[in-house]
């Protein structure tokens, strides 16, 4: 007896929506904390994302900042504070498993790091990590130590390290602000020294408020990320104005940003940490953008 093409259809809704039903049921990746029972979500631009990963050392208190894509692998830097009022600590780079959501390394900083805010890519083998007022640039290894710390670059002037992103042949550096103008400077890899002044930088980029990471797409285009405890935002800028050329709501609290090979864009909030667990808004993961997918 042939079957109706209406009973065909409903098998076939049934099994996309069981198949739906097992990879919501592996997501997010990794592992989840302990300290809230909480749902993620809802965020807005959901239909976006296509993958979720729970932040490394969630349960340790560590609030994430950093993040970078470097040659397949995604890194995470984080510092450490469960006290609202308290907004540097020890600082920790984490090494994540993209497919699986593992951590499979980390890092501890020198004691000098309190706010690990922005990870860049550098020359082939090397990452670096910016706080405010020091930048470290990161030796990588396939050990589980992830690496280790080369060399310490201390930044001068108005040229601070609240976030940062690398281009084929510079370290960006960007500055936080509340109101007023910030910016980014571009600093060739070949022009860093001990110290980093204005002077060395080749261009300057103005920001708007609120900025919180950086990164480059492979066309050039400028991309950032806007927070705070109240709204969250990703836009894409003119490299060389700072003009807005798009604009999109994001989850509250999201941080640092980055390309993967397959053009998804990284990056992760700090919504839900230890710290901010009074926020309206639970999503402490990394999570995967397909830029074609925002609206």
């Amino acid at each position: 007896m042939p079957v109706e093409r209406s009973a065909i259809v409903s098998i076939i809704l049934t099994g996309l929506a069981l198949s739906m039903g097992d990879a919501l049921a592996a997501d997010p990746l990794g592992t989840a904390p302990t300290y809230a029972s909480r749902t993620l979500g809802p965020v807005p631009n959901g239909q976006a994302i296509t993958r979720r990963i729970w932040v490394p050392g969630l349960d340790d208190g560590y609030v994430p900042q950093g993040l970078a894509v470097v040659a397949g692998a995604l890194y995470v830097a984080s510092y450490h504070s469960v006290d609202v009022k308290q907004d540097r600590g020890p600082c920790r780079v984490f090494h994540i498993d993209m497919t699986s959501g593992a951590t499979t390394g980390t890092l501890d900083l020198p004691a000098s790091c309190g706010h690990a805010g922005g990870l860049a890519r550098g020359p082939a083998g090397r990452l670096f990590v910016a706080d405010t007022r020091t930048v470290y640039e990161v030796e990588l290894t396939e050990a589980a130590s992830l690496g280790r710390v080369v060399r310490t670059i201390k930044l001068l002037g108005n040229v601070k390290g609240s976030f940062a992103a690398g281009s084929a042949d510079a370290l960006w550096l960007g500055s936080f602000a509340r109101e007023g103008a910030a910016k980014i400077f571009k600093v060739p890899f070949a022009a860093l020294k001990s110290t980093v002044a204005e002077a060395d930088a080749t261009q300057v980029v103005p920001l708007p408020t609120a900025a919180q990471g950086a990164t480059f797409d492979p066309a050039g285009r400028l991309w950032i990320t806007r927070s705070t405890s109240r709204f969250g935002e990703l836009r894409r800028l003119d490299p060389a104005s700072g003009a807005t050329q798009a604009q999109y709501s994001m989850p509250i609290g999201v941080e640092d940003v980055s390309f993967d090979a397959d053009g998804g864009l990284w990056t992760v909030s700090e919504a839900g940490s230890r710290r901010w667990l009074r926020w309206t808004t639970f999503f402490p993961v990394v999570f995967r953008l397909d830029p074609a997918k925002l609206r």
